[in-house]
């Protein structure tokens, strides 16, 4: 089988671990290479030496390069997968602190909020730096994105370098598990198809021997004996009872799209079972006591070494031709796939991979008020991208007030004004 080189860029992230893990569990990868990249000296250290004893203990056939210049490994790269971020994770605690400072709160700050768009505002020009670098040294090379904010990050990248660009996600699949659990039915069993944006999803459809069963397992779901499953999901249940259409993945992502569930009244979400992330030097620093002791031989790798559950491997082999076609969830440019959304919005959604590509699935039209939700969502996407390269403070408040969470224009003024002092050194497009 043809080997393949795989560069990962943001190799401190712990999709590192996962990407190496699934690649060295295969042996369609035997003879490949896989290339980390971190502009951290230190933490791409850790990286190298910890991919080289999971390489090494697997007995995989896998080459392993590092470089602190993504230039000097694209070339000859097949895949680029990009999982960068950006001050993290105290540009993320300081925008968070900011919102809940104007009564917003922001359980993952990934995304949408206040703190996922100044998130946008910080990766998306480096996002975008990465996509010039891979159109320049490997230009037939396919990205794989897995840094938030996804859909903005993706349409930045595609927009301006036009380089092929598939975001990968797995937060949808949690609804998978629930519609399982409602049937009484292996999760294996079924197939969801969840469209929308990245983190907001709808179910169409769930299919369980070539049959639609959504219907039947949300009859369930809604069964009195299945009410403490219901109860554990409460901001899916409100807003299926407000749209009727099930939305798809986690409740603290699903509660951020909306201006009703993360409230000072509702203790910041607590009172629906949401915590907003923290992270504290003290939890770092474990991190980093970890990540040395794996590095250095004082922990087993062993447990790095099982499957990851990610797709972005079962993906690239697709692509590659060195693994079997399949459907995976995507996020890739509209283009007419759900017709009521425009052409260039990055939705997500399941498609069919092969080494010929990414077919996107055609659904139908969502209903009205779910596709102006989505609607407004890229519009404020595109936004993002505007104002992060562009550095216009106009076009960030902008992104501020098409936000649900944001409710009144005063506290957008605030709030862009704060969280771009607050994280200055990570947006020197705003200095210009």
């Amino acid at each position: 089988m043809a080997a393949v080189k795989v560069t990962i860029i943001g190799a401190g992230s712990a999709f590192t671990f996962s990407v190496v893990a699934d690649m060295s569990l295969n042996p369609a990868f035997a003879g490949s290479t896989v290339a980390l990249v971190d502009t951290d000296v230190a933490t791409l250290d850790l990286s190298q030496r910890i991919c080289s004893r999971m390489i090494a203990e697997s007995g995989a056939d896998l080459r392993l390069e590092g470089s602190a210049d993504r230039r000097q490994v694209l070339p000859g790269s097949d895949y680029v997968l990009n999982s960068i971020s950006v001050g993290e994770p105290w540009a993320r605690e300081r925008d968070v602190a900011i919102g809940e400072r104007h009564g917003i709160f922001q359980p993952t700050s990934q995304t949408v909020g206040p703190a996922g768009v100044f998130r946008g505002l910080r990766v998306i020009p480096q996002a975008v730096a990465i996509a010039q670098d891979v159109a320049r040294l490997c230009p037939e090379a396919t990205i794989l994105n897995l840094a938030n904010p996804m859909a903005a990050v993706c349409r930045a990248m595609i927009r301006e370098t036009g380089v092929r660009v598939i975001g990968l996600c797995e937060a949808w699949r949690e609804s998978i598990g629930l519609m399982a659990a409602a049937l009484d039915v292996p999760e294996r069993e079924l197939d969801l198809v969840s469209v929308g944006t990245n983190h907001l999803g709808w179910a169409t459809a769930l299919i369980r021997s070539g049959q639609d069963v959504l219907p039947a397992a949300l009859e369930r779901l809604h069964s009195p004996e299945k009410r403490a499953l219901l109860d554990s999901v409460p901001i899916a249940r409100e807003i299926y009872a407000a749209f009727g259409l099930w939305p798809t993945g986690s409740q603290d992502h699903i509660a951020e799209f909306f201006p009703y569930f993360l409230t000072p009244e509702s203790h910041g979400g607590a009172d629906y079972g949401l915590i907003t992330r923290h992270t504290s030097e003290a939890q770092w620093q474990e991190r980093l006591r970890e990540r040395q002791a794996l590095a250095h031989g004082d922990l087993p790798v062993t447990g790095l070494l099982r499957p990851s559950g990610e797709s972005a491997v079962e993906v690239l082999a697709a692509l590659a031709g060195i693994g079997a076609p399949g459907q995976h969830m995507v996020n890739i440019p509209n283009q007419g796939l759900i017709p009521n959304l425009p052409a260039a919005a990055i939705v997500e959604l399941p498609a069919a991979v092969d080494r010929c590509g990414v077919h996107g699935k055609q659904v139908a039209p969502l209903p009205q008020p779910v596709a102006h939700l989505l609607h407004t969502r890229a519009v404020q996407q595109e936004l993002m991208v505007d104002a992060a390269l562009s550095g216009d403070r106009q076009r960030a408040l902008h992104c501020l007030l098409l936000d649900a969470q944001v409710v009144s224009l005063d506290t957008a003024w605030r709030i862009l004004e704060e969280s771009l002092a607050a994280n200055a050194a990570w947006l020197p497009n705003f200095r210009r």
